[in-house]
Parts: structure tokens; C-alpha cells; sequence
């Protein structure tokens, strides 16, 4: 289920910090290591986080074929520590941009993604691989092949590729939901089917559920799904997942939709504030290994008759979250207005991203010129702590963020040695791209 045998690594993620080096550095008897028992030192690996475990691969022959063992990849999946890290995806580039926010200063690290070269996707005959979505290590891409959008899975830590089977119906410009588990994930495609030329719009939502315990274990398409009249979504939006449903925002006025992914049914659900809000996004609060993952909303309001700042709010939903249920959207944070003022001059208006993972949310302008993301804000909900990230040190040669040409799409990643739902889609790949070089 792990695939072992397709493992190409990248390059060694850089540490995180000057201290985890030195605590390496710490002399250790070698009389007490050598007298180890060998299942207990791979625990004590499968424990590492994944960078770590990267660094000190390289360190014997052993520790570098424990990649290739089920057992230790299935005790690293259940045993190493959640990191809540935030990815910068750049197609055109070939590489994520690392954003590691645990520090008392943010760090930056780069890794290459698994798509093919320019040659190899023409050849291939696919155009583009636009970055949709991210969930538990694993990153969806929409592939432009032939004129037919299709979607690839890809953990860029072992490099494995695997594309869905073709979605039963066209779609232009697709929003994309995906829910990755340890041995199962859910994948939500929904836009305009363009089921006529002269239709106004007709916006459905195809499902893919893959399970290993279903039959068949490859997953299978589920029945078309309506979203409710009048429903704009917007590609860059997303998806968030909780508690077995899908959310993503509405524009036009703005409004939540909910997909019920047992009930394969959508709903429609109001925001906190729809009348005021600027740049709304959807996103996935808490989550990890120890709690369950809330839907929030983070969004620029702008009252401008009235007696209140503009800011920049996060929401939390509570109660609520079947099908026609209400709910109550709840204020948790909102930005200090000396931060909003310097958050506002970068932005310029232009819009923002913004993603969540963790305790930790990440807002990063649009359309501001700069060798490299910059101006990047983050709110750490531990300590109700807005701070700016440093600059980041690596080349980049695109402006702005969308996913456009150039662009960058903004997700909460984990990296991850173990992502075996990726293995399910074996059987039913239609295109050897596994293991792909960049």
C-alpha cells in the first residue's frame, strides 16, 4: 500500500532551526548505543519528524532502507509529530516554498514537486498542472490534457504521482475539495459542466471516494451532485472539510455552501457578515493528531458608513453543519489595527490568500511584485499573535498569487513519508506517472 519501490527522495529539507542542530550535536556513549535493541531505535526514528528523519537517512545504509519498509513507514505515519507547515506552490517553478510558522521566527525551506518537465508534459499531451488543493500530505493538481481536465495526487516527499480516473463530466475552471485520511480520501470537483453553450450556468459537483475497505478498493465516482441556484465559485477559493462535509464560498452575494458527502447533497449556509466582507476565505482550524478539524472564515470587513474599523476577522463555526441547519458563526480573533495598517499598505485592495493549519493562519497578499513571497503575515492562536514572516531567501521569478501564469496557490501541507491513500488509485491509473522526476 506504501509503494516502497517508486521512492525517489528530493534534496534534505533544511533544518528549522539553529537549536535542533545543536541538540544533535550532544556527544552520546557509543558502548550505550551500540547495545540498542534494532526495534527500538526505529521507533525511536519513526518518532522523528519528517525533515529530520531526511537529514539523518543519509547517516547508514540501515536507516536509508527503513524508506522502503512497510512496517517503520506505517509506525512513522501513527507515531512522528504533526507539523503544521504552509506551502507556497509554484508549477512554473517546479518547487513548493516552505513555510515552517512553529518558531519564534518563521522559517522558509524549498522542495521540489513531483511534475513532469515542460518536454515530458508536451509530449504527454498535457498543457498545465495547476495547484487545487492539499489534505494530509497530499497535493491535487488540475492537469490540462488533451482538453480534458483531469486531476493528479502528489506527495512530494517520495515523489509518487497518480491521477484519478477521468471525471465524468467537463468542467471549466473547477473548484477542488480533497480529504485525505490514512487509508482512504475524498475528492470534490465541482464548476460550471458545461452541459450547454448557451446555458447561463449550470454548476454541479462530481465526487470521487476512495476507500480501502470499499469495493472496489481502487474508489469509484459517485452520482453528479446540484449546488443550490445561483452559485459562483470562485477556483481559487478551495474547499475546507470537516466533520464529513465540504464548505466553499459563494460570491455574488457572498454565501457558504455545504456539501453532506454521506448525503451527497448541497446546502446553503449564511456568513457572519455577507454585506461587509472583502476577500473571504474558508478554511480548516485545529485538526492533527489530537483533535478534530472546525471550519473558520477569515475576511477583510469593510464598513465604511459605518462607526466600525476595518479590519480583518476570524470566525469560527459552531452547531449547525447538517443539511439546512443554520448555525453560528463566532468571532475568535481580529487583527490589531497598528498590524492592519501595514497589512492594508501591502495589499494594496488587490485581495489576499489565506490558509489555516493547526493553530497557525497564514494571509499572504495578492499581485504584489516581489523576487519572492514576501509581506507574508502570520496569527498564531496560541499566543493571539500577529507576526510578519522574514522575507523568503529562495529565488522566484513569478508576481503574484492565483495560480495564474507566474502565480502561486497558498495551502496548509504536512510533509509526510507515509501518504498510503495514494495507493489506492494504482489500479485504476490510466498514465504510468508514478515516480516522475522534476
Amino acid at each position: 500500500m506504501f509503494n516502497p519501490h517508486h521512492l525517489s527522495l528530493p534534496a534534505i529539507l533544511p533544518s528549522s532551526s539553529p537549536s535542533s542542530a545543536a541538540a544533535a550535536a550532544v556527544d552520546m556513549d557509543p558502548r550505550l548505543w551500540r547495545r540498542l535493541p534494532q526495534p527500538l531505535v526505529d521507533r525511536v526514528l519513526a518518532c522523528l519528524p519528517t525533515p529530520s528523519f531526511l537529514r539523518l537517512r543519509a547517516a547508514c545504509r540501515r536507516f536509508y532502507g527503513l524508506l522502503f519498509s512497510s512496517p517503520f513507514l506505517h509506525s512513522h505515519l501513527l507515531l512522528s509529530p504533526h507539523l503544521p507547515f504552509f506551502a507556497f506552490a509554484v508549477p512554473s517553478e517546479g518547487h513548493l516554498l516552505l513555510l515552517d510558522p512553529t518558531g519564534d521566527v518563521p522559517s522558509w525551506s524549498r522542495l521540489p514537486l513531483p511534475l513532469p518537465a515542460a518536454g515530458a508534459a508536451a509530449a504527454a499531451g498535457q498543457s498545465s498542472f495547476s495547484p487545487a488543493a492539499a489534505s494530509a500530505g497530499l497535493l491535487a493538481f488540475v492537469s490540462d490534457a488533451s482538453g480534458h481536465k483531469t486531476l493528479l495526487l502528489a506527495n512530494p516527499i517520495t515523489r509518487l504521482l497518480a491521477p484519478l480516473p477521468l471525471c465524468p463530466n467537463a468542467r471549466l475552471s473547477p473548484t477542488v475539495g480533497l480529504a485525505a485520511g490514512p487509508t482512504s480520501f475524498i475528492a470534490v470537483v465541482a464548476g460550471d459542466d458545461l452541459v450547454s453553450p448557451f446555458a447561463v450556468k449550470n454548476i454541479s459537483a462530481d465526487t470521487f471516494v476512495a476507500d480501502a475497505s470499499s469495493v472496489p478498493p481502487s474508489g469509484f465516482w459517485a452520482p453528479s451532485s446540484l449546488l443550490p441556484r445561483l452559485s459562483s465559485l470562485d477556483p481559487r477559493a478551495g474547499m475546507a472539510f470537516a466533520s464529513g462535509r465540504f464548505y466553499c464560498m459563494s460570491s455574488s452575494p457572498f454565501a457558504v455552501l455545504v456539501f453532506d458527502v454521506a448525503a451527497n447533497v448541497w446546502s446553503k449556509l449564511q456568513p457572519p457578515m455577507r454585506r461587509f466582507l472583502r476577500s473571504p476565505a474558508l478554511v480548516e482550524l485545529g485538526g492533527g493528531r489530537q483533535s478534530e478539524a472546525r471550519v473558520g472564515m477569515v475576511a477583510a470587513v469593510e464598513k465604511s458608513r459605518l462607526s466600525v474599523p476595518r479590519s480583518v476577522r476570524v470566525w469560527t463555526l459552531r452547531g449547525g453543519h447538517g443539511h439546512g441547519g443554520g448555525g453560528a458563526w463566532t468571532e475568535v480573533a481580529r487583527m490589531p489595527p497598528d498590524v492592519h495598517d501595514q497589512f492594508a499598505a501591502v495589499e494594496g485592495g488587490r485581495g489576499f490568500e489565506c490558509a489555516a493549519h493547526g493553530d497557525f493562519v497564514v494571509l499572504a497578499p495578492r499581485g504584489a511584485a516581489s523576487p519572492a513571497p514576501a509581506n507574508v503575515l502570520v496569527f498564531d492562536a496560541r499566543r493571539d499573535e500577529w507576526r510578519w514572516a522574514p522575507p523568503c531567501p529562495y529565488p522566484y521569478v513569478g508576481n503574484g498569487v492565483g495560480g495564474g501564469a507566474g502565480g502561486f496557490r497558498l495551502f496548509a501541507y504536512e510533509p509526510r513519508l507515509a501518504t498510503p491513500a495514494i495507493g489506492l488509485l494504482d489500479a485504476t491509473a490510466p498514465m504510468a506517472l508514478h515516480g516522475m522526476q522534476g
